[in-house]
């Protein structure tokens, strides 16, 4: 007579089936799972200009084949707190220098890189900010650049010039603009990402006459004087912010910026100023 088995006891023989069957599935799965094998951190190199500025850096965590490898986690550190730190991958910068932040892959040797350098620069100056090119096309002016830094120092790094309107007028890699058609454009210097900007009017206009008020300075070592220059047309009407390039004959004695004139030691200099094709000087006298 054949034996029937209980429903029970075939019951828990398909739960245990299913049981070995999820297993087998979860080893399969695990054994298959992507493997770290780098951190990534992008970019590899950051300039930050300024102090307080921030920046923020991509990561992922990849496979041998530069798969993503998701669920993955980082902490951050910083080679040098004083320069640069680092929380949640924004950078701050906190002096000038040099910083490394690494990314760390948690539970893992792995990590990720990137080179940080801090440029203390506060702020940027051109000088005139509004000028007139007035003169045929070709008219040219040097615009002076001041650069400082936090503690009010002055800087000398690389300065790119842009002109808004190159048809208009362009600018060379000196700060040197020069007219090509009338009109108005905006010149700017940018050093990193921190610039100062100028407008700039050109009118094909010829300078009929040119005069400085006062003709004679008398100063003392460390005194500042004035000059103020003023340019006509052909019909007598001054022209506005006319572009006016500074010279002296003696900067040992005295030097002249803008129109200021700074006395440094006695003596004698001729100070010369130049508006398209015309010009003046000016006697300093420092006693």
């Amino acid at each position: 007579m054949r034996q029937h088995r209980s429903v029970p006891h075939r019951r828990a023989r398909a739960l245990a089936g299913a049981l070995a069957a999820a297993l087998a599935g979860a080893l399969a799965l695990a054994a298959c799972k992507a493997k770290p094998a780098e951190v990534r951190v992008t970019p590899k190199k950051v300039t930050l200009y300024g102090l307080g500025r921030t920046s923020s850096l991509a990561w992922e965590v990849v496979d041998a084949k530069g798969n993503p490898v998701e669920g993955a986690s980082v902490s951050w550190q910083s080679s040098n707190p004083k320069v640069a730190t680092i929380e949640a991958g924004v950078l701050t910068s906190v002096a000038a220098g040099k910083a490394t932040v690494t990314a760390s892959l948690a539970g893992s040797p792995l990590t990720g890189t990137a080179v940080v350098d801090v440029v203390d620069i506060a702020s940027v100056s051109v000088f005139p900010v509004r000028t007139t090119l007035a003169g045929p096309a070709g008219t040219s002016f040097h615009f002076e650049l001041s650069q400082k830094d936090s503690a009010g120092k002055p800087l000398d790094l690389p300065v790119a010039w842009a002109s808004s309107s190159p048809k208009v007028a362009t600018v060379d890699a000196n700060g040197t603009v020069t007219s090509v058609a009338e009109g108005r454009t905006t010149v700017t210097a940018t050093v990193g990402d921190v610039s100062a900007s100028a407008d700039v009017r050109v009118i094909f206009q010829e300078i009929a006459s040119l005069d400085v008020a006062p003709t004679t300075l008398l100063l003392r070592p460390g005194d500042r004087g004035t000059l103020v220059v003023t340019a006509r047309d052909s019909a007598g009407n001054a022209i506005p912010e006319v572009a006016a390039t500074w010279s002296s004959s003696n900067p040992v004695v005295a030097t002249c910026s803008g129109g200021v004139v700074l006395a440094h030691a006695p003596g004698t200099a001729s100070i010369r100023v130049v508006c398209g094709t015309k010009s003046v000087e000016v006697t300093v006298i420092v006693t």
